[in-house]
């Protein structure tokens, strides 16, 4: 796993301090398309059964367009449309109250079978993200939503490492309202995580302490997964994370400002 961490280290030292706002625009669906969307993501995500309907069809054009934006490489698998529209959804899950979300510097996504090895990596990955792409493992992605409350989600936690890169790293695709208040995160959990090495203790599980980075990507699993433990057991990281991403997850309409 050092390796792996050397490699994401090394990815997020290049970087662009570009902060283009361009916003992507709804694009329009038929009755048609919102039913099949619809029947897709809510067969697997609790967080979009919830929306009332008003949000439902945000999260659907939205996902729609995320879709569209990707090119899907299925890696041991058939292409199937069912499956790039779930891995869309997760990515819309993370970046929902957020303007900017369409992750625009990730142009493909590659959907292996199973876990997979990396370079000449000897370990097994589950996900990880690259300069050229997003990988998940789909046995992997469909355990994290069918498993809701133990923290551990492979598409949530990669796209939040995606959604860190876009607006820190890439040249394009930056969201203002992210940004602000990332650096504001990232300041504020210093204490959680000193206090959470020092003692060898936390609601997170261990992997969160690798380094600042794995530290966000647990934070929003377990944020998605199981927002009222993480809330209960850790309030303070709980209210930062629902300023960052602008979201509440444990509300139905999920959104805190519906325009930033």
């Amino acid at each position: 796993m050092q390796s792996f961490l050397r490699k994401l280290n090394g990815i997020f030292a290049r970087g662009s301090s570009d902060s283009s706002t361009w916003y992507p625009g709804d694009m329009a669906i038929s009755e048609e398309q919102f039913n099949n969307y619809s029947f897709v993501i809510g067969s697997l995500f609790t967080y979009f059964n919830d929306l009332p309907e008003a949000k439902k069809l945000r999260f659907v054009k939205r996902v729609h367009q995320f879709r569209l934006s990707k090119k899907f490489h299925f890696i041991g698998l058939e292409h199937n449309n069912d499956k790039a529209i779930l891995i869309s959804s997760s990515a819309v899950q993370v970046t929902f109250g957020l303007n900017n979300y369409l992750l625009s510097h990730f142009r493909d996504i590659y959907i292996l079978a199973d876990a997979y090895h990396m370079d000449n990596d000897e370990e097994l990955y589950i996900g990880h993200v690259a300069p050229e792409g997003i990988y998940l493992s789909w046995k992997h992605f469909m355990y994290g939503y069918s498993h809701k409350t133990d923290n551990i989600n492979v598409a949530v936690h990669e796209m939040a490492h995606a959604l860190l890169y876009n607006n820190f790293f890439a040249q394009y695709g930056i969201d203002s309202h992210f940004r602000m208040n990332y650096e504001k995160f990232s300041n504020s959990t210093g204490p959680i995580l000193a206090d959470a090495v020092a003692n060898r203790r936390s609601y997170l599980r261990s992997y969160a302490f690798t380094n600042l980075h794995e530290f966000w990507a647990v934070s929003v699993e377990a944020f998605f997964e199981n927002p009222k433990g993480l809330k209960e057991n850790m309030p303070e990281l709980f209210e930062a994370l629902c300023r960052v991403l602008n979201q509440d997850p444990l509300t139905n309409d999920k959104l805190l400002k519906s325009k930033l």
